[in-house]
């Protein structure tokens, strides 16, 4: 990110954690941001390594747990505090993320884990990565799926690509991430796809749109993905353009290269 994007990530951080205790509005962050709500959530998702709305949850719990050790507040009131609606939702939520009750705080002091305030670590832009603008692309494909998280795909996917490379091999080959369409939560749908009907397969059709295209070396899924890390985290930020609803497309190329298609609006 370069410094302007650094400068208005730094404000979205401190926004959040001047608001803890407040109703945090993601119309607010976009607007630091200067982006539309979907590419904000997108774009926090893939410099923090966390969705934004798990992000706000485990500052929330943390800072709950520094007034729970303090002791000057009953559990109930440090529930409605940070926006929990009961105790018991508090008391479920907190357990999940300490694996202990608030009650137990003074018996667990030492087994609190804290989730830190994020801390941008400045990553330029490099040459690594060139890219072009398509217009008016769309995509109709044949598919199978799997639900999984956005962090777990890369994980997922060449497992889900050894059980079925046999029903596609020899034909054209796509993956899609399609994620949640708020980023709320972190669930996404990985698509194997085609240009040819295979076995199982059903057809998806991807509305015409706009889309970096980014040519990448294909190593292996973990190397893939860390490189769409860096976009997100480097160009995105820096293109001025907001992100479309749409799975990000990778193409697989001849002579382990990839094509990459990052969906984006452009105003007619």
């Amino acid at each position: 990110m370069n410094k302007q994007s650094n400068k208005r990530f730094t404000e979205v951080i401190k926004y959040i954690e001047d608001n803890l205790c407040e109703e945090i509005s993601c119309k607010r962050l976009s607007q630091i941001l200067g982006v539309n709500e979907y590419t904000m959530q997108r774009i926090f998702l893939f410099v923090t390594d966390y969705t934004l709305s798990e992000y706000i949850r485990k500052r929330r719990l943390s800072m709950s747990a520094l007034d729970l050790i303090e002791g000057k507040e009953k559990i109930i009131d440090i529930a409605i505090k940070y926006k929990y609606e009961s105790s018991q939702t508090f008391s479920r939520a907190f357990k999940s993320m300490m694996g202990f009750l608030p009650s137990e705080i003074n018996n667990n002091k030492k087994n609190i884990k804290f989730f830190s305030q994020y801390e941008l670590v400045n990553e330029e832009l490099t040459d690594e990565f060139y890219y072009k603008v398509e217009t008016n692309i769309s995509f109709e494909l044949y598919a199978i799926s799997m639900r999984t998280t956005i962090k777990d795909c890369h994980n997922r996917a060449p497992i889900f690509w050894r059980e079925h490379y046999n029903d596609i091999n020899g034909k054209s080959e796509y993956g899609l991430l399609e994620y949640d369409k708020t980023c709320s939560i972190d669930e996404a749908v990985y698509y194997i796809a085609s240009k040819e009907k295979f076995r199982n397969s059903k057809p998806l059709k991807i509305k015409s749109s706009s889309y970096l295209v980014f040519e990448l070396e294909y190593i292996n899924a973990n190397a893939l993905y860390e490189m769409i890390c860096k976009i997100y985290r480097t160009i995105i930020p820096n293109s001025n353009y907001e992100l479309e609803a749409l799975p990000d497309i990778e193409e697989y190329l001849p002579n382990n290269k990839v094509k990459l298609y990052i969906p984006i609006k452009i105003e007619k």
